[in-house]
């Protein structure tokens, strides 16, 4: 759709970039599966030693704060793409108007 001074915005392309973060979503949330699950697995990996023992200690709040940026992030990301497809269907909308409103002159 090309509007008064020149601006363009291609609908279908806003809808395929709509997908790929719906996809780039669905791969985050298999990451982030695969991480919870990779923590639960592994246990206490950082052994009995003093050093072990010290960063333990910090463990649970270091995996809190990963899991909070991961779930921001995807949030991030689908919000990014339900921006797009509202984007897509209005200017898919508008396209369509025009096409109508040319076609009666």
């Amino acid at each position: 759709m090309t509007v008064p001074g020149g601006y363009y915005a291609e609908w279908a392309g806003l809808r395929r970039r709509a997908q790929y973060y719906g996809d780039e979503r669905d791969f985050l949330r298999e990451e982030y599966a695969a991480l919870s699950e990779a923590f639960l697995r592994e246990g206490r990996p950082l052994g009995d030693d003093q050093y072990g023992a010290e960063l333990e200690k910090n463990l649970p709040r270091v995996k809190q704060e990963i899991f909070d940026a991961f779930d921001a992030y995807i949030e991030e990301i689908g919000d990014v793409q339900e921006r797009l497809r509202a984007n897509a269907a209005v200017y898919e909308a508008a396209n369509q108007a025009s096409s109508l409103s040319s076609a009666d002159v």
